[in-house]
């Protein structure tokens, strides 16, 4: 099936997993960048926000496994969301070596608003498709993640 929209009038013609994948993603992106904007919320700091209301008071070393990202890639958002006064960092109680980042109030109450952001840009990129076209699609990109991390 060739592709449509901007990729297909850039004149792109690759149909691999990887090109289409790393597209779908910066589209995604994209989208959910202008849906946080109104909220002064960076993608990067959403996918740091959406660990911790799950977990808050991981370790850098922990909240950079479960975002599947290098620890220091994180410092420099982390200093950012700490300026904006949305985590905290403390020395843990046990291992002084190791920092725990804790949620703000601010930030648990941006929880509310913004996590209809995803829902929103998930509903967009989906629109068209059935329920079973849906489940499917998850399936295989669930399939193609553990064929890639094995």
């Amino acid at each position: 099936m060739p592709m449509q929209g901007k990729a297909a009038s850039r004149g792109e013609t690759t149909q691999s997993l990887g090109y289409l994948s790393r597209y779908a993603h910066r589209a995604f992106v994209k989208a959910l960048a202008r849906e946080l904007e109104p909220h002064g919320i960076l993608t990067s700091q959403w996918s740091v926000l959406r660990i911790l209301w799950g977990a808050s008071g991981l370790t850098q070393v922990e909240l950079a496994d479960r975002m599947q990202v290098e620890k220091a890639s994180l410092t420099g958002v982390l200093d950012g969301m700490e300026k904006k006064g949305l985590i905290v960092r403390t020395r843990n109680a046990k291992d002084r070596r190791k920092i725990n980042i804790t949620l703000t109030q601010a930030a648990k109450k941006l929880k509310d608003k913004i996590l209809p952001c995803s829902a929103r840009i998930n509903g967009r990129a989906s629109r068209g498709m059935s329920t079973a076209e849906v489940t499917a699609l998850r399936g295989s990109l669930a399939k193609l993640i553990v064929n890639l991390e094995r």
